[in-house]
This record gives structure tokens, C-alpha cells and sequence, in this order.
């Protein structure tokens, strides 16, 4: 499998010479005005080489909370605790996933997730899980993720109108229970905006992870919301932009890794046979027990495809498992995957649903 691979990747985070090398060559890349950094508003911190050393690495300062708040407020809404911390659940679901691709647990990243919360609360999952499961089967992913955003930022936007009309009035002639309840929801409106930009977040954390991969063969692949902060504004305000940190796990690809990788990306993102994805897994030199077609394309589509609501039930991936069993994931593969699994994983926390391959196909 692939655990030479996640072992050397976790242990180079220790070596902070390393780190500091993987920043400089990020950060460089993201002043070029043809890479997507500067037009969808992502920031790179600059190292200061001269204040360094194999213990210490010294970067400009990014303003701003981390994404993981955001991630978190979404998934309260839908009645999930996530005291446990929203970063290392999407962690630890999308290590699981890369590390054993052959275990029917491991094939699905959004039941992933929702289990891992389940399991760190030892509690059942909110009624309002299980309704978007039966929903979904009946409306479809998309349908069911667009109707708890819409349904939110409705929320959001009547909590402002109220704590707005209860500010109007004079403070004598507010009773101490709403008082409260305004100085609760003061924030709303704030939160309303911030959910409108949540989608443009995603596709610009797409789109440069998309670069990083296919254009610069240098990616961050622990780009968990812990590792992503929200940039705020003088005025303190949080604004369009985005920060990326932590360099630590970088994983740098061949061309001729890339080429075979992509190859497998486009294969899933333009909807090609069965045969043609099966040969672009193959290329890549995956090993399974019966090397059976159907089996590396609908694998090929889990991995890369668009979430669909079949995709949340465990007897469609134990299905698919009893097909084949994976002997050798590609070591080139296996990062790629993880973060991959990191971003789709943070989209589905905030109602978004992307496919991979679409979304990196223009790279």
C-alpha cells in the first residue's frame, strides 16, 4: 500500500530546512500574474531566510481566523457537535481513505466524515443528516446541499433584520430576554456575507491546489481549514482573500507523474469508457487482485467524480469492493488523493459539492 509514502511525507514535516525551501518555491510561484494566486485573491507567506533556522521558520504575518470556524458554523447548523475540532476529523477521514482505498469504510469521504464525528461523540447522527441522506436519494446531492445554504443564509439574513430592528429601539422598552438574544446574534449579518463567499473560497482553493499539482509539481498535501485563514482586513473585517500555511508536507512530482496523473483526472472528468479510465489507473501501475475494469473505473470516479447520492450508502461500497481488492495504490497517486480528499472534504462541510476532475481539468 501506501504507507512508505504518508511515512516519509509525515516525517518531512519535521525537517523545517526542508519546509522553508517548499515555501520559498510556493510563495515565488505566487507572485507570477499567469499562476491563479493573485486573480482569485490567495496569499503565500514570504519566508525570511535570514531569520531561519533548522528549528525556527520566520514568515510574514497573515491577519485572520482560520477556515476551520467557518467549516464548523456550517456543520452546527446541521446539528453536528464539532467540539472534537472540524480539521482533524477531515484529517484523519481523508488519511483513512488514501491510506486503505481498499477497504469499503475507506471509499467514501463524506460518510467518512460524518462517521468520524459520529465516533469521536459516541452519539447517533442528527436527524437532520438522516434526512439528507433519504432527501438526497430522492433530490439529488446537489439539490439537498443547495437547499441547507439557502436555507441557512435565509436564517442568517432574519437574524440580522431582527437584532437590527431590536437595536432601533430604545433600550428602555427592550425586555432583558431580548437583549440577549440580540447581543447573541450581532454577528449574523457578518456570517451571512461570509457564507456568500464560501463558494468563491472553494473554487480558488481548487484551482490553486490545480496549479500546484499540474503546473508547479510541488503541492501542499495536508491543506486542511486548520491550514487555510480567512484574511482580515485593516477595518477587521474578513475579506475575499485567503491565506495558505504550513509547507511541512509538500509532495513533489515528475513530469512524466504528472502527465499519468492527469491522464487519470481527465479520463474521469470527461466522462470516458470504462476502458479508457481502467488503462489511465493502470498506467499508473495499480495492482489489484482480479484487475477488473469496472472496478478501477467506478473507483476511478469515487476518487475524482462528483459526489452523488449513492456515494452515501456503506452496501454501494461494499458492493464495489467485493468486485477486486486493491494490492498496490501508486505511491505518485496517494498525495494527490489526500489532497484531494482534504478539499472535497472541507466543500461538503460547507455544502459545496465539486468534482476533481472538473475542477482541475484546465491544468
Amino acid at each position: 500500500m501506501s504507507y512508505d509514502e504518508f511515512s516519509r511525507q509525515f516525517l518531512a514535516e519535521l525537517d523545517y530546512n526542508q519546509e522553508r525551501e517548499n515555501l520559498q518555491l510556493v510563495h515565488e510561484s505566487s507572485l507570477d500574474p499567469s499562476a491563479p494566486y493573485q486573480k482569485r485573491g490567495v496569499v503565500i507567506p514570504k519566508p525570511y531566510d535570514e531569520l531561519c533556522t533548522g528549528k525556527v521558520i520566520t514568515m510574514s504575518y497573515l491577519p485572520g481566523p482560520k477556515l476551520e470556524e467557518e467549516a464548523k458554523r456550517q456543520l452546527e447548523s446541521l446539528g453536528i457537535d464539532t467540539s472534537g475540532g472540524i480539521s482533524q476529523i477531515i484529517k484523519d477521514a481523508a488519511k483513512d481513505a488514501a491510506n486503505n482505498p481498499d477497504e469499503a469504510e475507506n471509499g467514501e469521504l463524506v460518510r467518512r466524515v460524518t462517521r468520524r464525528i459520529d465516533e469521536a461523540h459516541h452519539s447517533p447522527f442528527s436527524w437532520k443528516i438522516t434526512a439528507s441522506r433519504i432527501f438526497s436519494q430522492v433530490f439529488g446531492f446537489d439539490s439537498i446541499l443547495w437547499a441547507v445554504r439557502a436555507a441557512r443564509r435565509a436564517m442568517l439574513w432574519s437574524q440580522a433584520g431582527a437584532v437590527a430592528c431590536i437595536r432601533s429601539v430604545p433600550q428602555a422598552l427592550v425586555s432583558q430576554k431580548w437583549a440577549e438574544w440580540a447581543d447573541a446574534h450581532q454577528s449574523a449579518s457578518a456570517q451571512a456575507r461570509q457564507l456568500s463567499l464560501t463558494s468563491a473560497w472553494i473554487d480558488a482553493l481548487f484551482d490553486v491546489h490545480g496549479h500546484q499539482v499540474f503546473s508547479l509539481g510541488v503541492f501542499n498535501s495536508d491543506c486542511h481549514p486548520g491550514n487555510i485563514l480567512v484574511i482580515e482586513e485593516e477595518d477587521g473585517k474578513p475579506s475575499t482573500r485567503l491565506g495558505l500555511i504550513d509547507y511541512g508536507q509538500c509532495k513533489h512530482l515528475k513530469p512524466e507523474e504528472q502527465y499519468k496523473v492527469a491522464r487519470l483526472i481527465l479520463s474521469v472528468a470527461n466522462n470516458e469508457p470504462d476502458a479508457n479510465i481502467a488503462k489511465a489507473f493502470r498506467d499508473l501501475n495499480i495492482v489489484t487482485k482480479n484487475d477488473s475494469t469496472e472496478f478501477l473505473a467506478k473507483f476511478g470516479r469515487l476518487m475524482f467524480g462528483e459526489f452523488k447520492a449513492e456515494h452515501l450508502s456503506h452496501d454501494w461500497h461494499k458492493k464495489l469492493h467485493s468486485q477486486d481488492k486493491v494490492l498496490y495504490f501508486p505511491k505518485e497517486l496517494s498525495m494527490v488523493y489526500r489532497t484531494s480528499l482534504l478539499l472535497r472534504g472541507l466543500a461538503v462541510s460547507l455544502q459545496l459539492n465539486r468534482s476533481i476532475g472538473h475542477e482541475w481539468e484546465a491544468h
